[in-house]
């Protein structure tokens, strides 16, 4: 092992790899990621929309400057996988960094922040574009427009979500946003010459024109649940008696024309500080800066100092991210099979959040809009998100509990070493209790080790290169009563992976990671899990299990 990546405490040797772990040490990854030798302390673009249980940048920005170099032995720029990447933490840290950066994510929601989050967009562009915007707000009659409303993807009743006041406020946003971009109005005007060579050398006046539009369509879905009767401390899609009360006094909606400006104001700040941290400028207008946009003007662009490298020598400017709106568990991209560095990930909690309820108000506003989703099938999705409640065993024929033993295809006795029986007695207990949806959600516990998280080692696997690591977060929740120790879990399942029946025959059965440690990180901003009864089944802590792909 490279004595580099072997010095931290909580990485087993080679020799130690099968030991029993009887201490976990922690790892602080807010504190750790202040000891690297660059740090983005700038919000960026971290945030540019409320997701539910974001990644803090401190975990990624860690491990990614720890356990990566600039270049890999082939002389390349490393390339950091993320397959559950969510809001685009990962990816906005990879491109800051200088790595490349491959996120595959389910939800087209997710996957157009994730593309807005990692794509620097010049500051004059950004002032061009919020400008016309605003100029095409202001011009614009708020009101109801027929033609730029959009069908929802299912049942749900529109009206029973947006107050009348809300759609035609945002049907006045789409009307101006859809012809501003059809509109192709010239967005480099004034642009300087350090922007133009940013453009020239990535050749990116056509990302451009899709960088744009994914911002503007992406301020869109933010402003959908602010001004949707969705109350706004839930994660998922809820109309509480407090937003009813809230609507029936006349105090909901906002205006939706100002939430929108207000989210493209802020985001500009974010995009800003992107181009800051990657350009190594000092551009004013930055949230992180005291200076607004509005104070944006050419005189003050030009007496602030900055570090700008030459774009040869700049690694962010190099580095690129290939987002694809792809399923964890199957995903299979074959100019990167054997070919990642790095895989870094926090995968979904168990029956924790219904992602699809937390997520279906923003993309039915938006599908129509975004290439991937215009024949996106919403009973599809609902049921494809992993973790999720809405799994059904209404059409499963065979006698329920399914265990984790009826997929083992190993000896025995190694099975009996794992902690899987563990995890077997966990789903027979809670099918046997007394509570409504006992079956379902021992089901769903089942299907989230035996299907979800071994398809998705599974894929991480084949895309890994031999000695590459990957670092996999999870959290350890409450299951009708019973904490389900995740990470223990996942720990065997990866050590294991062809000893299972249900496995890819292409996997030789002898396959598996090689467990290289593990630690934890106290859980402190209870925003992650907005919505949630902390009372039953506080998650405290998150895990890291540090796997490795065999040489």
């Amino acid at each position: 092992m490279d004595e580099r990546i072997a010095a931290p405490r909580y990485l087993l040797s080679d020799t130690n790899s099968n030991q029993e772990l009887n201490e976990y040490p922690e790892m602080n990854f807010r504190r750790l990621a202040d000891t690297i030798s660059w740090s983005d302390t700038a919000p960026l673009t971290h945030g540019i929309h409320k997701h539910p249980a974001i990644f803090i940048p401190h975990i990624p920005r860690y491990l990614i400057n720890t356990f990566s170099s600039e270049r890999n032995e082939d002389g390349d720029r490393p390339v950091i996988l993320d397959p559950f990447c969510g809001s685009g933490t990962t990816g906005v840290v990879s491109k800051v960094a200088g790595r490349d950066f491959l996120g595959v994510e389910i939800n087209p929601v997710s996957k157009l922040v994730t593309d807005a989050a990692t794509t620097p967009i010049p500051y004059t562009v950004l002032r061009n574009t919020k400008y016309e915007i605003l100029q095409g707000l202001e011009a614009t009659e708020t009101k109801y427009y027929e033609e730029h409303d959009v069908e929802f993807l299912d049942e749900t009743d529109k009206h029973h979500w947006f107050e009348d006041s809300a759609i035609e406020g945002l049907t006045t946003i789409r009307k101006v946003v859809i012809e501003f971009i059809d509109d192709e109005v010239g967005l480099m005007a004034g642009i300087e010459p350090r922007e133009r060579k940013v453009v020239a050398d990535l050749n990116s006046e056509k990302l451009l024109k899709t960088a744009v539009p994914k911002w503007l369509i992406l301020l869109i879905a933010n402003t959908v649940f602010d001004v949707s009767n969705a109350d706004p401390k839930v994660s998922k899609a809820h109309k509480s008696k407090k937003m009813r009360e809230r609507i029936e006094n006349g105090e909901h909606p906002p205006n939706a024309i100002e939430r929108y400006q207000e989210h493209l104001d802020r985001s500009v700040g974010k995009l800003i500080d992107l181009w800051n941290e990657v350009y190594r400028t000092n551009v004013p207008g930055g949230a992180s800066q005291t200076l607004t946009t509005e104070r944006m003007t050419r005189s003050t662009l030009h007496s602030f100092s900055d570090n700008w490298l030459p774009l040869e020598e700049n690694q962010s400017h190099q580095a690129t991210s290939n987002i694809q709106l792809g399923d964890a568990r199957d995903f299979e991209f074959p100019d990167y099979f054997n070919g990642v560095d790095m895989a870094i990930t926090s995968p979904p909690y168990i029956n924790a959040i219904n992602y699809y309820r937390g997520t279906k108000l923003r993309l039915f506003w938006i599908h129509d809009l975004l290439e991937e989703t215009t024949d996106v099938d919403a009973e599809t999705l609902r049921r494809s998100f992993i973790g999720t409640n809405s799994a059904t065993i209404s059409d499963i024929e065979e006698d329920l509990p399914f265990m984790m033993n009826d997929q083992w295809g190993g000896a025995w006795d190694e099975y009996e070493k794992t902690s899987l029986p563990e995890l077997d007695d966990h789903i027979l207990k809670i099918h046997n209790g007394d509570l409504t949806e006992a079956k379902s959600r021992a089901y769903i516990t089942w299907k989230f080790f035996a299907e979800d998280m071994l398809e998705t080692l599974t894929s991480v696997y084949r895309h890994l290169k031999p000695d590459a690591y990957f670092f996999f977060i999870i959290g350890e929740n409450t299951i009708s009563g019973r904490r389900i120790q995740s990470h223990k879990f996942v720990a065997d399942i990866a050590q294991n992976l062809g000893k299972f029946n249900s496995q890819d025959k292409n996997i030789p059965t002898d396959a598996g990671y090689r467990l290289a440690g593990m630690a934890w990180d106290k859980i402190s901003n209870r925003d992650l899990f907005y919505g949630r009864d902390h009372g039953n089944g506080v998650i405290e802590r998150e895990w890291v299990v540090i796997l490795q792909k065999p040489r």
